[in-house]
């Protein structure tokens, strides 16, 4: 039978180390509660042969626990770390380690700064006879509520390593569809500043430098020739005015968006917008159906699997609108139904999702839906980069097409000058 060494305090706030007998963690926490101890650390040692050794194996199981973490470190933490960390978990569980031994693995074992600072912060949760869903709590920048909600449904029914494999396989998608997004935007991104380069080092660099020669050598310029010109003093006499205004003018933005009713303003005008604006509702959609296809596929019961989603969506807008439907729902309205009446799903999506009603199983039909919105999600990157490249291509050629034709009016005419004398 496994031994556990801990350290706990009595009824007289006293603290107390020993060890004991145990056939699992829940057990030793049993055995601490019916003697009236309140356990600030428990881990599983050695098993110990005699009650002698019990203060020693419990002041080497003291000395093995990773230190704590400081404030400063936990402030450091942030939902970029979860992932990782959830795979790091979902490979030992998969190997049949218990979920407390596996934190503590992962807490000493653990390298990177942030994680093993997760880890330890998690151990000193669990040491201290917390779940592992509570622990993860207490960290509400790292795991969301719908992340620790699964890893409490894995606890309540004995199935949590699948779940958290199921979990990291979500994130994972999502992470990838991000990863996706980034890379698509790269090229375009790289096409932008070239062209942006190009421009200004003909308005502020090549151009006056060329106004000076031509000048210099009599004539009235041509048109094109004269546009550019202004354009060029335009540029660098209003240019930096320009660029702070715009900075500003973004800052103030940002900061009204934060308040509630800009950000509702906001959020509401920008599904209005041709082409991102339906790009965004879609991925506030995509979210919502994996997010709600995991948790109801996982055990969690249908209202709660639904007020869980509505916090996973980032609009506004479309926030407000699901929470009326899960209102609806609550009152006993199908899912299909409701959801059609936000407005935001096209027909052939709720009619996969009545099949789910009728069948009484509606998690496949969320599955469906959200292969749907991958793949149009895909669609529409690909035509958004394919439109931007050639955009900012034309815009940049076509600017520089016209400096050169400029340039090359006025070199002909003022060598039509030069001749005529």
């Amino acid at each position: 039978m496994p031994s556990f060494s801990y350290t706990a305090k009595d009824a007289a706030g006293a603290t107390v180390k020993g060890a004991l007998e145990a056939d699992s963690r829940k057990g030793a926490l049993r055995q601490l509660a019916g003697r009236g101890l309140t356990p600030l650390r428990l881990a599983e040692g050695a098993a110990s042969a005699t009650p002698g050794k019990a203060g020693a194996a419990a002041a080497d199981a003291e000395a093995a626990e990773p230190a704590r973490v400081t404030r400063d470190a936990l402030q450091k933490l942030a939902r970029r770390d979860r992932l990782p960390f959830l795979r790091a978990l979902a490979d030992l569980l998969g190997c049949g380690v218990q979920t407390g031994d596996a934190v503590r693995m992962l807490s000493r074992r653990l390298s990177t700064g942030r994680l093993k600072t997760l880890a330890v912060a998690l151990w000193d949760g669990l040491s201290q006879g917390q779940s592992l869903s509570a622990a993860m709590r207490a960290h509400p920048a790292v795991f969301d509520e719908a992340s620790c909600s699964l890893i409490e449904a894995g606890e309540a029914t004995g199935n949590l390593a699948e779940i958290i494999k199921r979990l990291v396989a979500d994130l994972e998608a999502r992470e990838e569809l991000r990863a996706k997004v980034v890379n698509a935007m790269a090229y375009p991104a790289f096409i932008v500043l070239v062209a942006v380069g190009v421009i200004l080092m003909f308005l502020f660099f090549l151009l006056p430098r060329i106004q000076t020669l031509l000048t210099s050598l009599g004539g009235k310029l041509p048109l094109a020739t004269r546009l550019l010109i202004g354009l060029s003093e335009l540029m660098i006499t209003w240019g930096p005015v320009l660029a702070i205004g715009a900075a500003l003018g973004a800052v103030a933005i940002v900061g009204w968006r934060r308040t509630t009713k800009g950000r509702e303003v906001l959020d509401q005008r920008v599904l209005g917008l041709p082409g991102i604006g339906a790009f965004l509702r879609d991925a506030d959609l995509l979210r919502m159906i994996q997010t709600l296809a995991l948790l109801l596929e996982n055990g969690i019961t249908t209202i709660t699997a639904l007020a869980l989603t509505e916090r996973t969506i980032l609009n506004t807008t479309i926030r407000r609108t699901f929470s009326d439907a899960r209102l609806k729902i609550a009152e006993g309205m199908h899912i299909s139904v409701a959801l059609r009446n936000t407005g935001y799903f096209p027909d052939l999506i709720t009619d996969i999702l009545v099949i789910g009603d009728n069948t009484g199983n509606i998690v496949p039909g969320l599955h469906e839906v959200a292969r749907h919105y991958r793949k149009k999600q895909a669609q529409m990157l690909n035509f958004f980069v394919n439109a931007l490249s050639v955009g900012v291509l034309m815009f940049a050629f076509a600017f520089v097409a016209l400096i050169a034709f400029g340039i090359i009016l006025a070199v002909f005419q003022l060598s039509s000058n030069l001749s005529a004398r």
